[in-house]
């Protein structure tokens, strides 16, 4: 059985009780990514062990968390900008996801993941959030990431995900795509898991600098993604984060290197200094409706559709 946390408290109880829920229909959809072959289930202590007898390929459930890979101890030690955040999270608590929304160079205008989470069931339809982090859009989304925060469910590699085709309602992927060293290989693994007819949204950088967490490889032009999602229906792309906030991420990096004449210490700690200049990225309320935006836009979004069997990927662009 999953195992559920013990606490007398009512809104402990009702999280973990949800997150249980949660944990079973996950299950439910699990699968080999390797070779599509469904997993073989034995108990282990303090959890489950997952085993594909076609490829050998392995998993765990240990700590109310499905396990099938995910990045290295060490990957993640060497992300100084990973401790950096984590050891904020401690200090600031509940208030780091609205202070760091403010004082970051990047303006996002209104939320586009809830409305985008509102068109689906999520009592009944899965859908995942790949490459989570920390962030928690809904306890019914099923949080996957290569590093085993607590808000996580499902600890893997993007690229192979194990899940059973066709088992996902939706997707969702936020500032991800630049961190994987082969964005298709994502991408094709979001369309073999979505259901035929069902939906991805994602946020992908272009002027942004470059931030490793714990890899940083690639930026992409608005044309650039349409391409990367050819095999998709294209319902809507277009600027997710205007030109403003990519001017103010670079000039950032540049007062700190300015500054720190040379010393990469010195300049780990300017950095934060000149989140001073945030004010200016609300400049993009206005500019990041400019026809001309997408020219150095901070980042895009996308969301696409996984072609029914009757229809054929079509590509649509709005300004």
């Amino acid at each position: 059985m999953l195992r559920q946390v013990g606490s007398n408290h009512p809104a402990s109880c009702e999280q973990s009780n949800r997150r249980h829920q949660l944990l079973a229909r996950i299950d439910l959809s699990l699968g080999c990514p390797c070779c599509g072959r469904s997993f073989d289930r034995s108990p282990e202590q303090h959890g489950r062990r997952y085993i594909c007898h076609g490829c050998g390929t392995c998993g765990r459930l240990a700590d109310e968390q499905y396990v099938f890979g995910g990045f290295t101890r060490e990957e993640v030690a060497a992300d100084w900008l990973n401790r950096f955040k984590t050891a904020a999270r401690r200090r600031i608590g509940p208030w780091y996801g609205l202070l760091t929304r403010i004082v970051s160079p990047v303006y996002f205008g209104p939320d586009i993941v809830q409305p985008f989470l509102d068109t689906f069931d999520l009592e009944v339809e899965l859908v995942a959030d790949l490459g989570c982090g920390t962030t928690e859009h809904d306890n019914r989304v099923v949080a996957v990431d290569g590093v085993a925060y607590s808000n996580v469910h499902v600890v893997t590699d993007l690229a192979k995900l194990p899940f059973q085709n066709d088992s996902q309602s939706g997707v969702l992927s936020i500032a991800v795509l630049h961190h994987v060293a082969e964005p298709r290989a994502n991408v094709a693994e979001m369309r073999r898991v979505l259901r035929p007819g069902g939906r991805a949204l994602c946020y992908i950088p272009f002027m942004q600098g470059y931030h490793a967490s714990p890899h940083d490889y690639q930026r992409f032009s608005q044309s650039g993604i349409v391409k990367l999602f050819d095999d998709f229906e294209v319902i809507r792309v277009g600027v997710g984060a205007g030109p403003t906030s990519g001017m103010l991420w670079v000039l950032q990096e540049w007062l700190a290197m300015v500054l720190s004449c040379g010393s990469v210490r010195l300049y780990r700690l300017l950095l934060p200094l000149t989140w001073v200049l945030f004010p200016l990225k609300f400049l993009d309320a206005i500019l990041i409706r400019h026809p001309a935006a997408h020219v150095i836009a901070s980042g895009f979004v996308i969301e696409v559709r996984k072609p029914t069997p009757a229809s054929t990927p079509t590509a649509a662009t709005s300004p």
